[in-house]
């Protein structure tokens, strides 16, 4: 049976299957939102990302690597100046805000939390073929 668990956000697509020795497990895959406007300055484009499809831990880790102007040393990938810090803190606040309550798939699924953010961050990485700004290290 396939359906679509709408207690997460983002919702995921649930396929019940079995091993072939008959037990049970549950595939799970989210449906992510990445109609976000690719003409968008790289951190402004990871933003989106991070705040559209609920990877609190990373817009988190985000915030406080902006507003400490560490994003040269702990941001892979990064290669431009940010001239817009205010803006940029305004929409991870609010992304952060709008998600509180929100559970992440990640979260009500499986037992580390972290390594399943960044693991669909590289997912979703390969589907866009773009890569994003974000603190790759895995903290708990």
């Amino acid at each position: 049976m396939i359906y679509i668990n709408k207690n997460t956000f983002p919702y995921c697509f649930v396929e019940e299957k079995k091993f072939e020795w008959g037990e049970p497990y549950d595939d799970i895959t989210p449906i992510f939102n990445l109609s976000i406007d690719p003409d968008l300055s790289d951190i402004e484009y990871t933003i989106e990302v991070l705040g559209k499809n609920n990877f609190k831990i990373n817009l988190e880790k985000l915030y406080n690597i902006l507003l400490n102007k560490e994003e040269n040393d702990r941001l892979e990938h990064f290669y431009e100046p940010i001239l817009n810090r205010e803006f940029l803190l305004h929409n991870i606040t609010k992304y952060l805000s709008v998600n509180f309550n929100n559970t992440p798939p990640w979260r009500h699924y499986e037992d580390s939390e972290p390594l399943y953010e960044i693991i669909h961050l590289e997912a979703i990485e390969k589907t866009i073929n773009r890569k994003l700004v974000f603190d790759r290290k895995i903290t708990s």
